[in-house]
């Protein structure tokens, strides 16, 4: 395991959220969304016939992987970051707002 900087990981976890995001779409798809196959055949002539088929490019198993696998990541990331949140402090200047009143 690595050590990284709170901003390092910040923007890790919108990196891996993004990476979720778009691989869902495609897991959501499943076989019968975007990488369906279709089987075309057509005769030429008493003989011959023309066969066209769309063949996945990529399979629904490398998706879900590559899913769970970025998935995984986040929900790391994203507890690393909620521990670092929880067990450090700060300094602050920061003073809450109040009204002042004329005497």
């Amino acid at each position: 395991m690595s050590t990284i900087k709170v901003a390092e990981a910040l923007l890790l976890r919108k990196q891996l959220e993004a990476k979720v995001k778009q691989l869902e779409q495609l897991k959501l798809a499943g076989e019968n969304g975007v990488y369906k196959e279709e089987v075309s055949r057509r005769s030429i002539s008493d003989n011959v016939d023309e066969i066209i088929a769309k063949v996945p490019r990529v399979s629904i198993a490398s998706i879900t992987a590559a899913y769970d696998h970025y998935a995984n990541a986040l929900r790391k990331i994203d507890g690393r970051i909620q521990e670092a949140n929880w067990t450090n402090t700060i300094e602050s200047d920061y003073q809450p707002y109040t009204e002042k009143t004329e005497e």
